[in-house]
């Protein structure tokens, strides 16, 4: 069965990859004006807080005729996403590592743009460059996140204080698995009131 397409999310996927756009299809004049047009403002830009286009809007921006446009975008979506081998390679050449720590009121994020070694969950870690932020320099990995976006990858990297709990981590997800917390409570407990929630529901505590 063929998945549909829908053009409007086209363009929005289109948007997060944009940086993209331009050496993707240099070679294909019949796409240049969507290009041109997605090109044209940052909409990504959470100061600017532009809204996405409309398909309306791409109209009346590159000139197209709505049937000419859904045609040329699915074309262009074709060319990336299918199973086809010779459909075009995205490349994200950039990476950023986003750290990211937090200890009751106490908070501290930073970036940095290269890391010889990606540290993996589970692993400690001592950063004694953030004690004017935070009381304590000495961390584990709680998670790691990838995000893909225009050419660059993002990976955010979660810190909490202490050491990693294998144990804790097997209550946490069998008690996620078994409805025993909500999804909302996941968020909105701290780690301390979920583990009296969860311990008082297991025998094996």
């Amino acid at each position: 069965m063929k998945t549909q397409v829908s053009v409007k999310q086209i363009v929005i996927d289109f948007i997060y990859l944009k940086n993209q756009l331009r050496d993707l299809f240099k070679n294909n004049i019949e796409y240049k004006p969507i290009v041109e047009f997605l090109l044209a403002k940052d909409y990504l830009d959470e100061e600017l807080n532009l809204p996405f286009p409309k398909i309306k809007d791409v109209e009346e921006g590159t000139g197209l005729k709505a049937y000419t446009l859904r045609k040329i975008l699915l074309k262009m979506h074709s060319e990336i996403f299918s199973y086809d081998t010779n459909r075009l390679n995205l490349k994200f050449q950039k990476v950023l590592y986003h750290f990211y720590i937090r200890f009751f009121d106490h908070r501290c994020d930073f970036t940095m743009s290269s890391l010889s070694h990606l540290p993996r969950i589970g692993e400690n870690i001592r950063l004694p460059f953030v004690s004017a932020k935070m009381p304590l320099t000495s961390f584990y990995v709680e998670n790691i996140m990838h995000e893909f976006e225009n050419d660059t990858q993002k990976i955010t990297i979660t810190l909490k204080v202490g050491d990693y709990n294998e144990y804790w981590k097997f209550m946490y997800d069998r008690a996620l698995e078994l409805n025993e917390i909500g999804i909302m409570e996941k968020y909105d407990l701290s780690e301390r009131e979920l583990k009296n929630k969860i311990y008082s529901k297991n025998p094996y505590r």
